[in-house]
């Protein structure tokens, strides 16, 4: 891991929250326009990181409420209808819900036949190519882990999307 300067926000307001981490002039920015748009908050914390550090999987899993569910086993399951979502969106669901933990072809496909519909190690391998094109997804030793970037989109684009259709 790299010993950039990282940084992470959570605000809480009511029932509206906003968490951001990475590069720490990127964050510190961000934090301070979302300060001027919502004024002083009083209820916000800043923790300073000096390295990459994921996400916990407990605090997403706060976030994906109603969308995602965890069998007893602890495999994710997609409760959305499946026309709501694309398979580049289902695949990064999966991956956000097991978040940090790298998943290979054959697991991303069991996992979203099980959950979401018949999909493929093919079908996966194309679109994993697309959201590693697209800087969402990183690849190691034919393992997927979603980058930083595909955490914000799924926190800041997707969940929102689906929270209000369910």
């Amino acid at each position: 891991m790299s010993s950039e300067k990282r940084l992470r926000f959570r605000i809480r307001k009511g029932d509206f929250e906003v968490e951001l981490e990475g590069d720490h002039d990127y964050v510190r920015e961000q934090f301070e326009d979302l300060e001027k748009t919502l004024g002083p908050t009083g209820n916000f914390s800043i923790t300073p990181q000096l390295s990459a550090s994921p996400t916990n999987a407990p605090e997403q899993s706060v976030g994906i409420a109603g969308i995602v569910e965890f069998t007893s086993e602890g495999k994710p399951h997609l409760t959305v209808p499946v026309d709501t979502l694309s398979a580049k969106e289902a695949i990064s669901l999966v991956m956000f819900s097991m978040h940090p933990k790298p998943l290979g072809d054959d697991d991303l496909s069991s996992l979203l036949s099980s959950s979401w519909k018949t999909t493929g190690e093919s079908i996966v391998r194309a679109r994993i190519s697309e959201l590693r094109r697209e800087g969402k997804v990183i690849t190691e030793r034919g393992n997927y882990v979603l980058s930083g970037a595909g955490v914000q989109w799924i926190q800041n684009d997707i969940l929102p999307r689906l929270q209000k259709i369910t």
